[in-house]
């Protein structure tokens, strides 16, 4: 009875292993460094000064899923806040994605709304191709 657990564990395995397999991306062996790269951007008001926003989302077009890093809000900075890092690649394609940054001013209610665009997939790290470091709300 052991024997036939064990092989049935066996077999179970092996077809879990190549179902994997198949859903990894086959990416060419290449030299990166350690450094985790991020790409952030920072929402200023009016009179140029850091804003915290509401409703921030970063969507990405082409999989038609919201982007959400381990923390969106990046630590110690007023109106920063992470669109894509690096344990996010597998989220992107290596040509790059669109991106859709958006977020509402809290006391104006004024929404801003940004497209970027940012590759990862195969590349070292992730990077922005293009879209700017910063949104000003008017």
């Amino acid at each position: 009875m052991t024997r036939k657990i064990f092989i049935v564990l066996l077999v179970s395995c092996c077809l879990g292993c190549s179902k994997i397999q198949r859903d990894v991306v086959d990416c060419p062996a290449q030299p990166c460094t350690l450094v985790f790269a991020s790409i952030n951007v920072k929402f200023l008001d009016k009179n140029g000064s850091e804003v915290e926003v509401k409703n921030y989302s970063a969507f990405n077009k082409r999989t038609e899923k919201n982007l959400v890093t381990g923390s969106q809000k990046v630590k110690n900075e007023v109106g920063s806040y992470t669109i894509a890092d690096d344990g996010m690649r597998s989220q992107l394609s290596t040509q790059g994605d669109e991106i859709v940054v958006s977020a509402t001013h809290p006391t104006t209610g004024q929404i801003k709304t940004t497209t970027y665009k940012i590759s990862g997939g195969c590349n070292c790290h992730v990077e922005r191709i293009s879209g700017p470091q910063v949104i000003n709300f008017d």
